[in-house]
């Protein structure tokens, strides 16, 4: 009677060896394992072992090396010849035979969205043709990595933005909770894809305008929100006002303001409006801005004249260099920092250690890339905290760079 437990142990051996072959296909050296004897405890199970070698031997898939002199009755080591020849022998196609077959099951989907999408897909199809996985995605989940992809194509095309996570993912997929089955890879790949690698998820779904549920967004200035019997809400009320992003159809700015000035947090913008009273709209972003927050501001921005300053005022450190960035690239026009300087941290800030992460802002057209070179190649680097200053009016000169 075959022993179960002998034929586990030889097919797992070579299943090994053929993995080993899979995963560095162009080593100079075959793959090669000694065998485990400790594993087989009967001079049966030894035989069945044995036997296993012989035949993979037999089929030109492996070279089976025996000891010398006294342990000539036993295999000393297992070299792989032939990849697909192993492979056949164990009656399942190569890794990147099932790699190739999971691409072109995925491609029909990848393509709907952006080029990278497509890219990304060739990223993880070589991964799993080495028998890794990819973003915890094994070329054995082909359903749940066309559901990843699904969702990323759909975000590539910009159809999350201003939706929770539920909704999104339901209009994606037809399943709510697809998202939430794929949100720490989805949050993987789109922190590279943004030049974060590691972000938190927060600043990742800001990055994409997703929103568990919009937050009103709160400022201060001369814009409005008119009802159709009257104003519902006035920005220049005291201390601040604050309107929820289903309302911006109905914005208007009254008045031409001396700037538009965003700042990151919240102590500071409760300061701000509280103790400067020049003119200024004062908008809160709540960290990376969500999409109400964008959607405001372009609105804004458009509105008023292209001579209306904007600024905005953030921590000198990588979190406020990226949100900086981030305005630049997803309104109509980019700010100038505000109390944001080299100086500035040097004198105020705390001992910190230089972000090669910023090397790409640092290396753009940004109006912020000289800050964010320092903070990622200089010597003596200081974060500095915006609480940590007192607000100033944005009609300062020195900072109105």
């Amino acid at each position: 009677m075959t022993d179960v437990r002998t034929v586990d142990v030889g097919v797992e051996f070579l299943e090994r060896l053929l993995e080993r072959s899979e995963r560095n296909p162009d080593r100079s050296r075959p793959a090669s394992a000694a065998p485990e004897y400790d594993r087989l405890s009967t001079a049966q199970q030894v035989s069945r072992f044995h036997d296993q070698m012989a035949a993979a031997q037999r089929f030109g898939a492996v070279k089976v090396e025996r000891g010398k002199r006294d342990r000539g009755h036993l295999i000393e080591r297992v070299r792989v010849l032939d990849p697909e020849l192993l492979a056949r022998h164990l009656g399942r196609p190569t890794a990147p035979a099932v790699a190739q077959r999971v691409r072109d099951e995925l491609l029909p989907v990848a393509t709907t969205g952006e080029p990278w999408v497509v890219s990304l897909l060739d990223e993880m199809t070589a991964k799993w043709a080495r028998s890794e996985a990819a973003y915890r995605l094994t070329a054995g989940q082909s359903d749940a990595a066309k559901e990843f992809f699904t969702l990323l194509a759909s975000i590539s095309r910009q159809e999350a933005r201003g939706l929770d996570a539920r909704t999104f993912s339901q209009k994606a997929t037809n399943d709510t909770k697809a998202f939430d089955r794929h949100a720490s890879r989805l949050a993987a790949v789109l922190g590279v894809r943004i030049g974060q690698p590691g972000a938190a998820a927060d600043v990742v779904w800001a990055h994409i305008g997703l929103e568990r549920f919009s937050h009103p967004v709160h400022l201060k200035g001369p814009v409005a929100v008119e009802g159709e019997k009257g104003r519902l809400i006035d920005g220049r009320a005291s201390p601040f006002a604050s309107i929820h992003p289903e309302m911006l159809s109905r914005l208007s700015v009254l008045e031409r303001p001396t700037a538009v000035l965003t700042i990151e947090n919240y102590a500071s913008f409760n300061r701000q409006v509280r103790e400067i009273e020049d003119g200024s709209l004062v908008v809160y972003t709540g960290g990376f801005p969500a999409a109400g927050v964008i959607e405001l501001l372009a609105k804004v921005l458009t509105t008023v004249p292209a001579d209306v300053p904007f600024l905005h005022w953030g921590d000198v450190d990588a979190g406020g260099v990226r949100i900086f960035r981030y305005l630049e690239e997803n309104l109509p026009r980019g700010p100038r920092p505000h109390l944001m300087t080299k100086e500035l941290a040097e004198k105020s800030g705390q001992p910190a250690d230089a972000d090669l992460s910023l090397a790409s802002i640092a290396g753009s057209d940004s109006a912020i890339r000289e800050l964010a070179e320092w903070l990622a190649f200089g010597t003596d680097v200081r974060h500095l905290e915006q609480e940590a200053l007192e607000p100033e009016s944005p009609g300062y000169g020195r900072y109105c760079q």
